[in-house]
């Protein structure tokens, strides 16, 4: 993993006319005895803060241009060349400068007014008739102004602004950052702009092309912002645009090619198949699998197994080592738009206006002509220039399939608790889509079949990509050579390429989709197609959130109720990945540890080197298994800087951190759920979600998925919870309209959900009888919920057990 080491290579001629060595200059000619402090800005020099729009000069297909991209997109720095904006959500830094002795003021940085954010519209926008004329990289109009304390908020970070998001920036809309003379340094005194800045800003003509071309962009975020607000030109010392992702668009292009399916004979529509097998019970499969005393219940459950062909827009790896992950991430199907006009604007009308190939053809239906497939665009990056994936194989993913079957049995035991007895609806048993954690399987759900099918409800399941049934075989010898739940991790959360480990997760919620049409053509009429739900552990829970909001965005009135999908029930996500990742108990040293393994500096060859010696006195045990021996050679290689008081190895390596966390969120945000909360609230879906919180006592907070990130207010469980339009319940809750909760779990673990056993990694008991039952308590508490509240459609959720709740 290299060290990010953003440049960039605009306005390269200004290095003679204003550089921050010009300013050196100045600075010794002049009597000031503390020289200026000033917000870092110097193009020529590499000297630029991002998120920055500038990054996108020179541009060839809508993306950002990034000083040395080629083909290659494994590392974190050229990976955000297939990219199209910004992170929504990641907290960034503007870097400023001070003489020795001098720093930034924090209590200025940490008020309004400081800094401030507007959205505007910028040039080559297609959505405003006015703006669509005016070149690309210009700001256009003025839209509104975020709040101070309600969108963002702004802090000291060394030598540096930061800003961080309370709620995710609009996707694919452009914002403009500007810091004003309010921003002060320890000597009392404004911060100023930078000699370049202040020149390429004012008023006076430039000389060349690339002086002019930054002349006018920076002019123009400057005129936008002074001719809607109170600030004139003087209060500015610096302004930046970025522009967001088109985190979504990729999704509902498949959503709606998964539609067409339905009338185009040539688009395979998916169908469950279900063969003619013996009939098992969930009880025999715990039973064949090695369990004991299998409760009653499980026995009254069917299982069945079936098929669904889906997809598949991962490319098949080559080879057997991770690297050869590098390079299966999404590919556009067709060329990108810019390079379409680009080609007509220069051939005129030699321009083929008809299709010349099938897949031309099939690249102009489904644009309405926008994009093409004549040969124009090698890296075909998926943008909102270019939405339309390319299926690369086409795979049967088995399902699994449970209902409740023995109803004698199961109204004797609704009967002890109280319910009614039931009988199958006329239009078969509603349906729970269930979907596992990573590094798990499928048939961990059937955990909490007999929970649901006491409510009345069949569930399907299927693994995620390179997980379970779905790993990869890639000499057809009957090995998985990748597989996330009996290998490595990196099969699927690719760390040696994001761009994979983002599309794994689009690829998760694509199969989502496609599983939740094929549904309505299962041939199996005690399967209601029109009644489903949702119910998701872990990665399944963070998936969820992308496959609710595109599931349940409107296409047709005759397509929407195959795909819509009415309730959610989410156990131990959680959104803003990158810094979930980074701040798990369980998966952050390991992380951490890779990165700083490939970040190609000095702590990084210390770190190498500890690990072929140092490690081994207290990690020996761990070396058969890279994963636990990198965590727990990490973990001692920190603690033994931390011994020999070297601040400055840990202020290195935390700093690498920051620069992967930033790179990693903007990589993976196309796949988060932070960007698709909002989404799923503003669609009315209830969502239920539980959180182990921990009550500092016995039980931590969750140990694999954090809750809240102190870094980041809007990563972790909770965050997405509210993000989603959920409140806090503390007790019954019983409601005439479907509502969505929050609950806090004071007990219980990260995989509580899926079983009563504790966990002793999460316990701060001393006591292992405590755990037990405190687990236990837990485990029944969170399935009688997810089952009621399901069975309901979110209108009931019953609250029993209080002693496992955070109040």
């Amino acid at each position: 993993m290299k060290k990010m080491l953003l440049s960039l290579a605009v306005a390269s001629a200004l290095a003679g006319c204003g550089s921050e060595d010009t300013l050196e200059e100045i600075k010794t000619e002049t009597p000031t005895v503390i020289p200026q402090s000033t917000v870092v800005f110097d193009p020529s020099n590499g000297k630029v803060s991002v998120p920055n729009d500038l990054l996108f000069s020179g541009t060839q297909d809508g993306t950002l241009a990034i000083p040395g991209e080629g083909d290659d997109y494994s590392s974190p720095q050229l990976a955000l060349g297939a990219l199209d904006g910004w992170s929504t959500q990641t907290p960034f830094k503007i870097d400023l400068s001070f003489a020795a002795g001098v720093s930034l003021d924090a209590t200025s940085a940490a008020t309004p007014g400081s800094v401030r954010i507007f959205e505007v519209v910028m040039g080559a926008d297609q959505s405003s008739q006015t703006c669509a004329a005016v070149p690309a990289g210009i700001a256009c109009e003025f839209v509104k102004e975020l709040s101070f304390g309600v969108d963002f908020i702004t802090q000291g970070s060394g030598d540096a602004v930061a800003v961080v998001p309370l709620k995710p920036f609009t996707q694919g809309r452009s914002y403009i950052t500007v810091l004003t003379t309010g921003l002060k340094d320890s000597e009392g005194r404004a911060i100023a702009s930078s000699s370049t800045y202040a020149l390429a800003s004012g008023e006076e003509p430039l000389v060349t092309p690339e002086q002019k071309s930054l002349q006018a962009v920076l002019n123009s975020y400057e005129n936008v912002i002074v001719g809607s607000t109170d600030l004139s030109k003087d209060d500015i010392v610096y302004s930046a645009a970025m522009t967001m992702q088109s985190a979504g668009e990729i999704l509902n292009t498949i959503k709606s090619i998964l539609a067409a399916s339905l009338q185009e004979p040539s688009l395979p529509t998916p169908a469950v198949q279900i063969p003619e097998q013996p009939l098992l019970t969930v009880g025999q499969v715990f039973a064949m699998q090695g369990m004991q005393d299998v409760p009653v219940m499980f026995n009254a459950v069917s299982y069945e197994k079936g098929s669904v062909l889906l997809p598949n827009y991962l490319k098949t790896p080559q080879g057997k080592e991770v690297s050869d992950l590098s390079d299966i991430y999404w590919q556009g199907a067709c060329d990108n738009a810019v390079a379409v006009m680009a080609y007509r604007a220069s051939v005129g009308e030699a321009f083929p206006e008809q299709p010349q190939t099938t897949e031309d053809a099939f690249c102009h239906s489904l644009s309405g002509g926008l994009l093409r497939d004549l040969g124009l665009d090698e890296k075909r990056h998926l943008t909102k220039y270019n939405k339309i994936p390319k299926v690369q194989s086409y795979a049967n993913v088995p399902v699994q399939i449970t209902k409740p079957s023995d109803l004698a049995t199961l109204n004797a035991i609704r009967g002890q608790l109280g319910l009614p007895a039931m009988t199958m609806p006329e239009g078969g048993w509603p349906v729970v889509i269930l979907q596992h954690g990573i590094t798990r399987q499928k048939e961990d759900m059937l955990a909490l079949t007999g929970a649901l099918s006491l409510q009345g409800l069949a569930t399907v399941a299927i693994d995620l990509p390179a997980h379970g049934e779905r790993g990869i075989d890639v000499d057809h010898d009957g090995k998985d050579d990748f597989n996330a739940t009996t290998g490595s991790i990196l099969a699927y959360m690719n760390l040696q390429s994001l761009l994979v480990g983002r599309d794994n997760v689009r690829q998760s919620t694509a199969d989502l989709l496609g599983l939740r049409l094929a549904l309505n053509f299962s041939g199996d009429p005690e399967l209601n197609a029109q009644d489903v739900s949702l119910g998701a552990i872990s990665m399944g829970s963070i998936v969820s959130p992308s496959f609710l909001a595109t599931t349940n965005t409107p296409l047709a009135p005759q397509v929407d109720p195959l795909f819509k999908v009415h309730t959610a029930a989410l156990s131990s996500g959680g959104g803003g990945a990158a810094s979930i990742l980074l701040n798990s108990d369980t998966f952050g040293p390991f992380i951490q540890g890779s990165v700083l393994l490939g970040a190609g500096t000095a702590e990084s060859a210390t770190f190498n080197a500890f690990l072929q010696d140092g490690a081994l006195a207290s990690c020996a045990q761990y070396v058969e298994n890279q994963e636990a021996y990198v965590t727990c050679s990490y973990q001692a290689f920190l603690a033994s800087l931390n011994a020999t008081g070297d601040s400055a190895s840990l202020a290195s390596i935390q700093g690498l951190a920051s620069e992967f966390s930033f790179a990693a969120q903007t990589i993976i945000d196309a796949g988060d759920p932070t960007n698709y909360a909002m989404r799923v609230n503003a669609q009315g879906t209830p969502v239920l979600t539980t959180a182990v919180v921990g009550d500092g006592m016995t039980t931590k907070p969750d140990t694999v998925v954090p809750v809240q990130v102190a870094t980041n207010p809007i990563a972790g469980t909770i965050p997405l919870s509210l993000l989603m339009g959920a409140s806090v319940a503390t007790e019954m809750q019983m409601t005439p309209e479907p509502a969505s909760y929050l609950v806090r779990y004071a007990k219980g673990h990260h995989g509580s959900l899926l079983t009563p056993a504790p966990d002793p990694s999460a316990s701060l008991s001393s006591s292992a009888e405590e755990d037990a039952q405190n687990s236990a308590a837990a485990n029944a508490e969170m399935q009688r919920q997810f089952a009621t509240y399901l069975a309901t459609k979110g209108t009931v959720l019953p609250i029993t057990d209080t002693s496992v709740i955070a109040q």
